[in-house]
């Protein structure tokens, strides 16, 4: 999911690669949804327990379907999540946690998956309002 504040994007590194494709580099936070678990209530135990963000309004922006390299079937669910505030405390299987200017993100070579999180990120980056437009 893409957890943006104002201009910003909250990026992710996993301590294990070999739970996210053996994939070192940046990642938008995600995970597996549970045994009959709802998307939403998935994106929010996500930004709970992997950045502390305990409150966020979020926005479904698309739904993925594709099968993997490993012949898997995969169904994203794409959040948009905006957090009152940019306090983030790592929680379990994250290296690192860090907010970035949207226009100064790293490349897609430092991203895992050949930058494709970061396509995401700056696709949906460009359709969010990301500071209140005047009326």
């Amino acid at each position: 999911m893409a957890v943006l504040h104002h201009s910003s994007a909250l990026l992710v590194k996993y301590s294990d690669s070999s739970q996210y494709d053996d994939q070192p580099g940046w990642f938008l936070p995600n995970d597996e949804l549970r045994h009959v678990e709802h998307p939403e209530a998935g994106a929010k135990r996500i930004l709970r327990e992997q950045v502390g963000i305990e409150s966020a309004t979020l926005k479904l922006v698309d739904v993925e379907s594709f099968i993997g390299d490993n012949k898997s079937w995969h169904l994203i669910f794409d959040f948009l999540a905006f957090p009152a505030s940019m306090k983030v405390i790592g929680g379990n299987g994250l290296a690192e946690a860090k907010w970035f200017e949207i226009d100064k993100l790293p490349g897609p070579d430092e991203f895992a998956h050949k930058g494709w999180g970061r396509a995401v990120l700056v696709k949906y980056a460009n359709v969010a309002p990301l500071v209140p437009q005047p009326k």
